[in-house]
């Protein structure tokens, strides 16, 4: 996670120890790219970790927020969607060069909030309609890996952990819900966001923080809503954005 997305959930602390947490919506409109994964087992190696960690995308569902991408990470950082503990674990760990990952993730409605003062208290509740997107997103990650000649998923659901076809896989899906995905979250943004209308808004259009002069909020947390993307050049745009407005202003 970059550093200006980590500021998405620090900021509104920091400025509520400072003194400058007025803003009623200060720490609210959180959003947290929600993702989820899947793995697929082949007969022959395939040793994913070798070569580019984000290889594939796959875009067919961007319309409706999905974005899925290959995630080829160490067995160890992929070890989170194989099922058991213990010996079980390791015996599926020594093959895990015969695993294939692929990772979603959504653009989701803004649906937590960044509480606390001393230290950052989160709290994110799954909007409906997200936790839609993240079933379809399995679906199709699944339909991927067996197109590709998977020989079965591994679901990363614990009552379900496999699938052997996606005839299997669509009836696992039919019997759960979102809450019991391996669910993880990345890029947090708008807990101090910018705009136009000063009772939504804790900065203004130009990233100033109201309600005090010359306080500039250029991390995460000044975008308005969550991109379909990783936001990092996002955050480097809105950061450029916000210094050279200043600047320009005091000049």
């Amino acid at each position: 996670m970059d550093e200006g997305a980590v500021l998405a959930l620090q900021s509104p602390p920091l400025l509520r120890r400072s003194g400058l947490g007025g803003h009623p919506r200060l720490g609210r409109n959180l959003s947290v790219h929600p993702a989820t994964s899947v793995a697929g087992r082949f007969a022959e190696p395939v040793t994913a970790w070798e070569g580019v960690l984000q290889s594939v995308g796959v875009e067919e569902l961007h319309h409706d927020g999905v974005l899925i991408e290959a995630t080829a990470t160490p067995p160890g950082m992929g070890s989170f969607v194989l099922p058991g503990l213990g010996s079980e674990l390791r015996r599926e760990l020594e093959s895990a060069d015969r695993l294939a990952t692929l990772g979603a993730m959504i653009a989701d409605r803004p649906s937590g909030r960044v509480l606390g003062r001393e230290r950052t208290l989160l709290r994110y509740d799954l909007d409906r309609r997200d936790g839609g997107r993240l079933m379809r997103a399995v679906r199709a990650m699944g339909q991927v890996l067996f197109a590709a000649g998977a020989e079965e998923v591994l679901t990363g659901i614990p009552t379900a952990p496999r699938a052997r076809s996606l005839t299997e896989l669509d009836e696992i899906l039919a019997h759960v819900g979102p809450g019991r995905l391996h669910l993880s979250a990345y890029h947090p943004t708008g807990t101090v966001s910018a705009g136009a209308d000063a009772q939504r808004f804790p900065a203004d259009p130009f990233g100033r923080l109201r309600g005090v002069y010359g306080v500039l909020i250029a991390d995460a947390s000044v975008l308005p809503g969550c991109p379909e993307v990783n936001p990092q050049l996002s955050i480097m745009a809105a950061a450029l954005a916000v210094a050279e407005g200043h600047l320009e202003a005091c000049s």
